[in-house]
């Protein structure tokens, strides 16, 4: 069953797998059957059901450690010389994580939560090696506490983790440091990014021991949301009773709609909850802009969903319209940016001030 070594199965009461979130036990898995312990710190898209069976365990296991649609991973697997199924990903890296606490063990693993800390690529060099999309022969066959954590370059550019930051090189990376620049001069809240040593750019995680974040795909998944729209859609619906999370997705997709990030799909933005109470306490800060700054001169082009919306959004956040008209001073020395996107980016905030009215 799922390629789960024979020796999980010495007796019927051996588990196959165990969910843990940091230090409690939240379900365990048997041969086919599940086994849930901790109803209140399921996964959010297993939490609606009245009960966890193997299918929804699998599907929830599948989308946690999937990468066969990622180039840069896959890769990594080649050099690893791993399988690229989810069997191999737990046996690798336990599905840890750097937004939550989640973790999973298998039947055979002698882990637990202190342990799986240094799986986390804490280390500079491991760090560095992920980020050229391959490992050296030293750290590919080294001990475990040595090697990357695969799901934590879960992705398709590459990244590592390095202490309190997601590390990025190459492929447009920079764009980071360019949207974080324009996020904090229009009290949007986004990631904190800046250029180090290598032309390594250092984006700081807002997650920790308190705080975790659900991505948005997780979160609707129930709701059977195909499509970008859906997803911005359902995510407003969910959230219209609640002041804070429903003015943070706003703000969020007219700082999306003015960079032109077209790659704002359901796991590049999320909600903020709490560790204990699973509470959701805002919209997680904007993050992940490669592929921002990507458009043709025509506003109306691009994110239809935002654009039906921008005056709604626009009218209820007129702090952000007030400070797009120093918005010039922001990106005119911006050292990554083209002359032609920093106009795109003009063109937009008039845009977007023209229709707050």
């Amino acid at each position: 069953m799922d390629n789960v070594p024979s020796t999980v199965f010495q007796n019927e009461n051996k588990f196959q797998y165990q969910l843990w979130h940091k230090n409690t036990l939240v379900l365990e898995v048997f041969l086919g059957e599940v086994k849930t312990l901790s109803k209140g710190k399921l996964p959010f898209d297993l939490r609606h059901y009245t009960t966890v069976g193997y299918a929804e365990w699998l599907n929830w296991l599948k989308r946690r450690v999937s990468t066969l649609q990622r180039t840069y991973m896959n890769q990594l697997y080649k050099q690893r010389r791993l399988g690229r199924g989810h069997v191999e990903v737990i046996n690798d890296s336990n599905a840890i994580s750097p937004i939550d606490l989640f973790w999973i063990k298998a039947g055979h693993h002698k882990v637990d939560w202190d342990s799986l800390q240094v799986k986390r690529d804490f280390l500079m060099s491991t760090a560095l090696t992920s980020l050229e999309g391959k490992l050296d022969p030293k750290t590919m066959f080294a001990e475990k506490e040595d090697r990357i954590s695969i799901l934590t370059t879960k992705g398709a550019f590459p990244k590592a983790i390095y202490q309190n930051y997601i590390l990025k090189k190459g492929d447009n990376a920079e764009y980071e440091i360019s949207a974080h620049r324009i996020a904090e001069h229009l009290g949007v809240s986004s990631a904190k990014a800046f250029l180090g040593e290598n032309n390594i750019v250092y984006c700081q995680l807002f997650t920790d021991d308190n705080i975790s974040m659900v991505h948005a795909l997780e979160y609707v998944y129930p709701f059977d949301v195909e499509t970008y729209v859906d997803i911005y859609t359902r995510s407003l619906e969910l959230f219209v009773d609640n002041a804070v999370v429903y003015q943070g997705l706003q703000r969020l997709f007219l700082f999306s709609y003015l960079i032109s990030n077209n790659d704002l799909h359901g796991e590049n933005f999320g909600f903020l909850y709490d560790n204990e109470t699973f509470d959701i306490i805002g919209v997680a800060p904007a993050y992940d802009f490669n592929a921002a700054f990507d458009a043709l001169g025509d506003p109306t082009l691009y994110d239809p969903t935002i654009v039906e919306n921008l005056e709604k959004f626009a009218k209820n956040n007129l702090d952000i319209i007030m400070r797009l008209g120093t918005l010039s001073s922001v990106i005119q020395d911006d050292p990554y940016l083209s002359e032609e996107q920093k106009q795109e980016i003009l063109i937009r905030a008039l845009y977007i001030t023209n229709v707050s009215g």
